[in-house]
């Protein structure tokens, strides 16, 4: 009869069957601002791409909109576990009043924590300006003037754009999918006017956070 191992050799088989279990990927965690847009755009391409959920989790903010409390339920949801490698904070600008402060508090927290393979968890803002709706309608026009988000809306829902868009409904990701390098072509665009105009609006990182999740591969 074999001998009861101890329990930190026990641990250690116990995260070993975890980590072969789960796919190469990073196991990501998600936060938006919204309860409804973001979290299902980002399902979408979790479906799209068959990644698991296991290893992608998207969730809305519960402590609410503001771009400080989607910071801290950030932290607070992945230190429930620490089963993360990256974790991910999405939020707009509009009028909050915490943009840049939740900027910094994400930096105090980046490489902060340890996930339960004493791996460095790192925390990334996605911040857009003025709404995440700019990102959509990245896909198809460029834009580089400064906009309020009523006048982000208000394109979108343009002819041949996307008419009829309402916050909230499904169906964006697939809608768009086909447009992503155009999106990408003309946020890099207006990333660079904004390096040298110096203005802050438009702007939107949710490039960054699309590129990582349609590159990932479901084994």
């Amino acid at each position: 009869m074999g001998r009861d191992k101890h329990p930190r050799e026990r641990q250690a088989d116990k995260l070993a069957r975890r980590k072969a279990s789960r796919d190469s990927y990073d196991r990501i965690l998600i936060i938006c601002e919204g309860k409804k847009t973001e979290p299902q755009y980002f399902k979408e391409i979790r479906k799209h791409y068959r990644l698991h959920t296991a290893n992608i989790s998207i969730l809305p903010s519960d402590y609410g909109t503001s771009p400080q409390q989607v910071v801290a339920f950030a932290r607070d949801k992945c230190l429930e576990t620490k089963n993360w490698e990256q974790v991910f904070c999405v939020f707009d600008r509009d009028d909050h009043l915490s943009y840049y402060d939740a900027q910094q508090t994400a930096k105090t927290l980046n490489n902060k924590f340890k996930n339960e393979n004493k791996q460095p968890i790192r925390f990334t803002v996605i911040p857009s300006n003025p709404c995440f709706e700019l990102w959509l309608l990245l896909h198809f026009q460029s834009v580089t003037r400064e906009m309020h988000r009523d006048d982000v809306i208000r394109s979108l829902n343009q002819p041949g754009l996307l008419p009829g868009y309402a916050k909230g409904e499904e169906g964006y990701f697939q809608r768009t999918k086909h447009l992503l390098n155009e999106a990408y072509a003309n946020t890099t665009k207006m990333n660079e006017e904004r390096q040298r105009t110096g203005r802050e609006n438009p702007f939107t990182a949710v490039d960054e956070l699309v590129i990582l999740l349609t590159s990932l591969k479901s084994e």
